[in-house]
């Protein structure tokens, strides 16, 4: 069994612990559901004031229900860095044998199991509150999309965490990011609506393919017909990935370099 895998391996189970040792199951629970379900009712109530024929109540909430796996994807994994900063165990981090991109691989990890649970509890609001058919999807089909589309942005999460080895902290960046995603990857409106110049820009996230994706497997797409979105998805992310380790190394020996592995 590999070094690099016993490290991801390791990092995940730390992360779990660390996470309920300052938070309780309870208030972290409350926190999850009360985040995804007031974010979707928010942006319904705006719809429907807006009175867009295209993008209505259920568009919307379907939107932001795949959409709310960015909190662990994105937000929660590049927030790692500036956390063991805040906690002083970053440089701890930094002497140990594995390669400090496998141990945030293996927060990552961690944070995707969160991400793929709070979008399973946001497809339930969604359907029992706002009135999404989710009667025609085939539930295999539509756990896959979730998978992959969580297992890009959790790449794309990593790229901003590596800064976050560097900087004092890449969180400010993650929250820019994640709400971006709101705008540019089609969660609240299509993306047609978007200025020319903008549209290309959202064909970068990963997200715009997923929330594709799964709005087409809920009218009854099958697996073969999101495939597309599926291996765009899973190059986007290796690409992610690759970019990632390349940016750990390097943003790990600027922070050696300037001493600020303890700047928070």
């Amino acid at each position: 069994m590999s070094r690099n895998y016993l490290g991801v391996k390791a990092s995940a189970l730390v992360a779990m612990r660390s996470q309920f040792a300052v938070i309780g199951p309870g208030l972290w629970l409350l926190q999850i559901l009360t985040t995804t379900l007031f974010q979707m009712w928010f942006f319904v109530l705006v719809s429907d004031f807006a009175d867009d024929p295209t993008a209505t109540p259920s568009y919307v909430a379907l939107g932001n229900a795949v959409a709310s796996l960015t909190y662990a994807a994105v937000y929660g994994v590049c927030m790692s860095a500036g956390a063991e900063k805040h906690m002083g165990t970053m440089s701890g981090i930094m002497s140990t044998p594995t390669r400090v991109f496998y141990v945030f691989l293996g927060k990552g990890v961690y944070q995707s199991l969160i991400g793929m649970f709070t979008v399973t509890m946001s497809l339930l609001f969604s359907v029992l509150f706002f009135g999404v058919d989710l009667s025609a999807a085939e539930p295999l089909t539509l756990a896959l999309v979730l998978l992959v589309t969580c297992f890009s942005m959790v790449g794309f999460g990593m790229i901003i965490g590596s800064i976050g080895v560097y900087v004092r902290s890449s969180m400010v960046l993650g929250s820019i990011v994640l709400y971006l995603g709101l705008l540019l990857c089609g969660v609240n409106f299509p993306i047609s609506y978007l200025p020319d110049w903008l549209e290309p820009a959202s064909l970068v996230f990963p997200l715009t393919y997923g929330v594709d994706a799964v709005r087409d497997v809920a009218t009854g797409a099958g697996l073969m017909d999101v495939s597309g979105y599926l291996v765009v998805m899973l190059l986007i992310g290796m690409a992610f990935y690759v970019l990632a380790y390349v940016l750990f190394s390097y943003f790990e020996k600027l922070a050696l370099k300037h001493g600020s592995l303890d700047v928070f």
